[in-house]
């Protein structure tokens, strides 16, 4: 059958993090051009309902009401929706909480669930005779069996034996031993107005296809079935969340980003294009020179002793070595020294220019813009500045981490606290800092070393000029009113060379030694006091406020000032290698606990990955086991992993983080493109986890930076959904700030390329102050001494068994 016309849908957002999957759905059945032409999805609380039914309601031909937090007999989580299911003025589906507000507005009550699951596969009967969407032409030819298998995703339900006369069920789950029957589907007797308790959206759903065709036929045949709807108009576009582009067959998939079309809701986009050159990449393979070396070899003789600099023996403002040791997988080492660091601290917006032997400069941003947009914006200048390249890989640009408070600025729906004057003389907070580099030395995964450069064209500036009406001045600008020039001059470049090729060529038989061993970590929080608030957590999920929470604390410890940090990395590195493994030292830095600030990293996550063809990948890690000893033997190791693999509450727990980062690519991805070709797999590093991978294709007006900024904080540091999660996770926590810890790290390539790490399994230095976050993902099932025993877990991969923790 041919799938119904598509009319205009409106897909009414109550900030759940599986919103923005249900465009999957439609991507199947009709172009992404038709999709982005005729489907929107906008935030709840957008509009006020007058607002709403004068300015939308007569523009679009059907609603799709969301699954979110909370409850919908709670005024502030359903908001007008009630009144739009009262007044039934065009098609209505609800899912989830939608659904349960077509109960609550026809006079059900909402009860908990007689068992409590979020993320698990259940199996659904539609009513026999079958109603409603399940009477559908489409949905009798998707399946001949009549149960189908969906995920579910609450804690709340419709109470049936209060159903009003005027709705009807439609479906049931599938009790078994455990589990009672609960409502699934509904239906209004009279009105265009349909409910799914489960999830159609899921990656684990079937059926959801063909839900959504027979909705889409109800709606046609509703509005006396046209040829065509019109499209939506543009101020209705204009309010979308996130909105990116279709992707245009004529455009080369090296293609640099356009401005975005809706960066942030604190400013408007840029239509300006920096005109293209100013900026070159270089290399120069050096074949068998220095194979027999170390990549600790290399990185203490060019990197620690600055033999790479612009300006020879000058101080470093920073060392950075993206390590990627591992024995499991081949990867790629980078070894550079940043020319100028970009720091940023959200309490005064202030970002801070700190450079070799010079004194730090300052800018703050106004409240307009967001450190995400001036970042952004200046990033995507520079990359529309270089000439073309295909290769991989980090060819230079920007190198650092971006702290979980930097969800303040991402997360829509956040409110930022108001800009602290710092007057007072307390030492601000470094919650982003990037390092700009030049001249890179690369060794591939063969062994073999590489020299790579970004060079300036001196006859051709960069463009960075703001629009007339930006209160802030662009970075570009900015950085060049303070004389700093981006891009190594060709003589620069060639004394770079002549340093890595004298460094490949005499190796130095003096190297640092790993530290001997790790200092003792204790917790912040007693083993009974992280119990407790998995409860506090366990309750708000029973509470249908989230439907996992990643609940973290912090396990600190000092360590004597002759303690060199890397030293302490050489050992971490061996003890726990990981694809992510990476050192940053900022010696310069100051924060509120000591001067000098360095990331010894081994983590084994992948955050988000964005190649030359602008291919999004992102591998989530939910579920951990530690691994077998040596004397328990390679069986007894495979056992724990399997059992793992086949644990229903942690495939729950990664299912439901896979669902989340779905709806995030969708926030900045073509939708059709956006697959998981890899799910819950299980990967053995120094623990057992579970690993799924998450691809799509970047839309062609959103940047790597902007990429980032629409997914961050990384999902599986939060829980889902998002919003919501973290909101109560900054209860839950105390306030206390998470740091560095559950944000992200890595490169920004110049050329759009783009590669960051989940800031995990890592050690922080501030000072002579060192700290360690580690967590887990709480659901209705967790055991609260199992959480807190995973915890420990991942701790001691990083230090070591931890001695009298309880």
């Amino acid at each position: 059958m041919q799938p119904p016309t598509l009319p205009r849908t409106l897909i009414l957002d109550y900030y759940d993090s599986y919103t923005n999957n249900l465009l999957c759905l439609f991507t199947q059945l009709y172009s992404d051009a038709e999709v982005l032409n005729k489907v929107i999805v906008i935030k709840a609380d957008k509009y006020t309902w007058s607002e709403f039914q004068e300015q939308v309601l007569p523009n679009i031909d059907c609603v799709i009401l969301s699954p979110g937090p909370g409850r919908p007999d709670n005024p502030s989580d359903i908001g007008f929706g009630l009144d739009l299911l009262r007044s039934h003025p065009v098609p209505i589906l609800g899912v989830c909480l939608g659904h349960q507000a077509i109960g609550v507005a026809f006079g059900a009550k909402i009860i908990n669930t007689p068992r409590i699951t979020h993320g698990h596969v259940v199996s659904v009967s539609p009513v026999i005779p079958s109603k409603g969407l399940f009477d559908s032409p489409f949905w009798q030819l998707s399946g001949k069996e009549n149960d189908f298998e969906v995920v579910v995703y609450n804690s709340l339900t419709v109470d049936p034996s209060t159903v009003p006369d005027e709705l009807e069920v439609t479906a049931w789950s599938v009790p078994n031993s455990d589990r009672p029957s609960t409502v699934q589907g509904l239906r209004h007797r009279e009105y265009p107005i349909w409910g799914v308790q489960y999830h159609p959206e899921s990656i684990s759903s079937t059926r959801g296809l063909a839900l959504l065709q027979s909705f889409l036929a109800k709606v046609n045949q509703f509005h006396s079935s046209p040829d065509s709807f019109p499209a939506l108009p543009s101020q209705i576009v204009a309010s979308c969340a996130y909105r990116v582009s279709a992707a245009s067959k004529s455009r080369p998939s090296s293609a640099l980003p356009t401005p975005p079309i809706t960066p942030s809701p604190s400013r408007a986009p840029s239509q300006r294009r920096p005109r293209r050159g100013g900026l070159s990449i270089s290399e120069k393979r050096m074949g068998d020179l220095g194979k027999q070396l170390r990549a600790q070899d290399v990185f203490e003789s060019l990197i620690k002793q600055n033999r790479g600099s612009r300006k020879g023996k000058e101080k470093a403002i920073g060392e950075f070595w993206l390590d990627g040791q591992t024995p499991s997988r081949s990867t790629t080492t980078s070894l550079a020294t940043p020319s100028f660091l970009l720091s940023y601290s959200l309490s005064t917006r202030t970002v801070t220019l700190n450079r070799p032997s010079l004194p730090p400069s300052r800018l703050i941003l106004s409240d307009a813009t967001t450190f995400w947009d001036w970042f952004s914006a200046g990033s995507q200048s520079l990359t529309s500045s270089l000439s073309a390249t295909s290769s991989q890989g980090f060819r230079g640009g920007w190198v650092g981490y971006f702290g979980y408070e930097m969800k303040l600025e991402s997360l829509q729906g956040y409110e930022r606290a108001p800009r602290v004057d710092r007057s007072d003389g307390l030492v601000e907070e470094v919650d982003a800092c990037w390092g700009w580099v030049d001249c890179l030395t690369e060794r591939t995964s063969e062994g073999q070393w590489i020299a790579r450069g970004v060079l300036r064209d001196e006859e051709v500036p960069l463009d960075g000029k703001n629009d007339e009406d930006d209160e802030d001045l662009s970075m570009l600008d900015w950085l060049r009113s303070h004389e700093v020039s981006l891009g190594a001059s060709r003589q620069g470049w060639e004394n770079y060379l002549e340093s890595i090729q004298d460094v490949l060529s005499n190796s130095s038989p003096d190297h640092t030694k790993p530290a001997p061993s790790f200092p003792t970590f204790r917790p912040n929080a007693t083993g009974s006091d992280y119990r407790n608030r998995i409860d506090a957590c366990r309750e708000a999920i029973r509470q249908g406020e989230s439907y996992e929470l990643t609940l973290t604390t912090r396990f600190t410890s000092s360590c004597h000032p002759s303690l060199d940090p890397y030293s302490l990395y050489l050992r971490l590195r061996t003890f726990n290698p990981a694809y992510y493994s990476t050192y940053l030292h900022f010696p310069t830095l100051v924060t509120p606990r000591g001067k000098g600030l360095s990331v010894l990293s081994s983590s084994p996550e992948r955050f988000l990955k964005i190649d030359k063809s602008r291919r999004v990948e992102m591998m989530p890690i939910k579920g951990t086991r530690a691994r077998a000893c040596v004397e328990e033997g390679k069986k007894v190791d495979e056992r724990i992993g399997e059992e793992l693999r086949l644990d229903q509450k942690e495939r729950a727990e990664n299912l439901m983080i896979v669902d989340l980062i779905r709806s995030d690519l969708l926030s900045c991805c073509t939708p059709s493109t956006v697959s998981v070709p890899k799910l819950i797999a299980l990967e053995s590093y120094g623990v057992h986890n579970l690993v799924t991978t998450v691809q799509g294709t970047l839309a062609g007006n959103v940047g790597s930076v902007e990429c980032v900024r629409r997914c961050f904080p990384p999902g599986s540091m939060t829980g889902a959904p998002k919003l919501r999660s973290v909101q109560m996770l900054d209860d839950f926590e105390g306030e206390k700030r998470r740091g560095i810890y559950s944000g992200c790290l890595g490169y920004f390539s110049i050329d759009g390329v783009s590669d960051l790490s989940v800031v995990i399994r890592t050690i922080v230095a501030e000072g002579e102050h060192l700290s360690i976050g580690a967590g887990g993902a709480i659901t209705w099932l967790s055991d609260r001494d199992k959480e807190w025993e995973e915890v420990l877990t991942k701790v001691g991969s990083v230090v070591g068994k931890l001695d009298d923790v309880q």
